[in-house]
């Protein structure tokens, strides 16, 4: 027997040890209940977010140019799976996700941790997936981004990549809007911390993409890039663009960039086809740009519509350099002068004006500045201050040199001219709409415009150029039945050092109708290769944009017109 002193020694012993285990389970059941609460929540449950479907990208007369298809996703943790049974996985697997079973098993071997083992799936498989009844497997409900129109309107439009996030155009401008905010669901685990797809639990519910309902009119779009393609069949070019606009409000009713790409297949085609051009190539503009020149000495009165002026000699001395003209004219009216694109004629009129008027008329034009239009990427144009002018820049800037523009700058400023001389921000955004009812989340805003011209002014120009399309280089551009005013322009393309010897851009900028215009329409074609002169190239191809559009856009000809 154990002497009496070691046993009391040994009941207290076993006494305290008793006391410490209550003590210590009354903490962790009373003080610290809430921590280990939150770390058995941990190891049990993990927070997960799941993409709710993106917003659609809708034309304005609801035409769907991007839109997404519920698909799922399998996922799986090899490293949790016994090796022996990848096998019979891999076997039940393949037939449901369209691998074979040594894919299957190839990914399995080379996972360290999660992967997914199939995407894109159809939702029909999840159920399939389920009667497996392989807890360790993961359904995830994704999308997929389609574009049912293909390449209408892709630079514009532009895509998202493998994760469903915009990289380009209106995919990438509005990704925010477009994408909605994830669900958060909270996924319980059995004790090896397995998931399964049942034991997802809804947390905080996800809010769908809104979706873009858009300026853009199919009818338009389609017209613009048919009669772009068109050309370049015929002609041969490196690409062409165009953009048609309401000259009042600035919304863009069709934006054409060629060669075009389909969205959902972006990486077929290099970053140069992804290019917006109408936005993002800035170009010479030629003599697209004497309308505005005129403008500027009307405005500030060194010229006058039926003023004479001196087109003789073929050409004008500028510096000591000869300017040349396409011929000699002798003295022309201010309206003539314009309608057969005099050069020496345009140029004498710049140097009425100081460097400071000129400067500022250009650029209460827009030209050199971003219109502001709702897309990345778009360009600024070249045009420099009148410190760093040399004594050829106002004679440059009369013909079209010295100064870069995009068309979409180009349209702007040609819609200044047909508005009465408000220059407005181009649109492309009508509204943002909830996807579940088609309500309107955030309503169209037309953004002020600024008084670029004297509405006099805007108006005699559209005169000149309405001389332009009725006997002068825009012949080509007439439409029976509606009056036009518009302007040829053939630009030398600029490379390092100089111009390029046998590179041009064709111009031709324009509305309709002319006392009351509706429609701005901007071509450029890049590079042609038949021939260059913009009378033979962009003039005719706004003729057949504008005889097309006029009757897609339901607007009535003018009583006694004829082409």
């Amino acid at each position: 027997m154990f002497p009496r002193g070691r046993l009391w020694l040994l009941y207290g012993g076993l006494a305290v040890w008793a006391l410490v285990v209550w003590l210590r389970l009354a903490q962790v059941q009373l003080i610290d209940h809430a921590d280990w609460a939150q770390l058995a929540s941990e190891q049990q449950e993990k927070t997960v977010e799941i993409q709710q479907p993106r917003g659609e990208i809708l034309t304005r007369d609801g035409r769907v140019l991007a839109g997404s298809l519920e698909r799922v996703r399998i996922g799986a943790n090899p490293r949790r799976i016994p090796r022996s049974a990848w096998p019979s996985l891999a076997r039940e697997l393949a037939p449901l996700v369209g691998l074979s079973e040594t894919e299957i098993l190839a990914r399995f071997r080379a996972a360290s941790n999660f992967l997914y083992v199939a995407r894109d799936l159809d939702p029909s498989v999840a159920a399939a997936i389920k009667r497996l009844g392989h807890d360790h497997l993961w359904i995830e409900p994704t999308e997929r981004r389609v574009y049912p129109h293909g390449p209408l309107a892709g630079a514009t439009i532009g895509f998202v990549n493998g994760e469903g996030a915009g990289q380009a155009g209106l995919e990438a401008q509005f990704e925010s809007t477009l994408r909605g905010a994830p669900g958060t669901f909270r996924l319980v685990r059995d004790g090896s911390r397995k998931g399964t797809q049942v034991e997802l639990r809804p947390e905080r519910p996800g809010r769908p993409g809104l979706t873009l309902r858009l300026a853009l009119d199919s009818r338009v779009q389609v017209i613009l890039e048919q009669e772009l393609d068109r050309t370049i069949g015929e002609i041969g070019a490196r690409g062409a663009t165009a953009v048609a606009m309401d000259p009042w409000t600035g919304q863009v009713l069709g934006l054409a960039s060629l060669p075009s790409y389909d969205p959902g297949r972006p990486g077929e085609v290099s970053g140069e086809v992804r290019r917006n051009r109408a936005i993002e190539d800035a170009l010479e503009p030629g003599s697209t740009f004497k309308p505005f020149i005129f403008a500027a000495a009307l405005a500030h009165g060194v010229l006058r519509p039926h003023e004479l002026v001196d087109c003789s000699g073929g050409g004008v001395q500028v510096a000591g350099f000869l300017i040349r003209d396409h011929a000699s004219y002798g003295l022309l009216s201010a309206t003539q002068a314009l309608a057969v694109s005099s050069n020496s004629g345009a140029i004498r009129i710049a140097h009425r004006l100081s460097p400071a008027l000129l400067d500022a008329s250009i650029r209460s034009l827009g030209f050199g500045s971003a219109t502001g239009i709702e897309l990345p990427a778009e360009a600024r144009g070249i045009y420099r201050s009148p410190e760093r002018w040399s004594a050829m820049s106002r004679a440059g800037l009369a013909i079209g040199q010295e100064i870069s523009a995009s068309a979409l700058q180009i349209a702007r400023g040609y819609a200044a001219l047909a508005n009465g001389g408000v220059l407005v921000r181009p649109s492309l955004v009508l509204e943002t709409l909830d996807p579940r009812d088609r309500n309107v989340i955030t309503p169209y805003r037309q953004s002020p415009g600024t008084r670029a011209l004297p509405p006099e002014v805007a108006r005699q120009v559209a005169a000149m150029l309405g001389a332009v399309v009725d006997e002068g280089t825009g012949k080509a551009a007439r439409v029976e039945g509606y009056r036009a005013a518009g302007k040829t322009g053939t630009a030398q393309k600029a490379g390092v050092g100089g111009y390029t010897a046998g590179l041009h851009a064709a111009w031709f900028a324009g509305f309709l109708p002319r006392e009351n215009p509706k429609l701005v329409v901007v071509v450029c074609v890049d590079q042609p290769e038949r021939t260059y002169w913009a009378a033979d190239v962009a003039a005719p191809t706004f003729g057949r944009i504008v005889t097309r559009l006029v009757t897609a856009l339901g607007l009535p000809p003018v009583t006694g017109v004829r082409t």
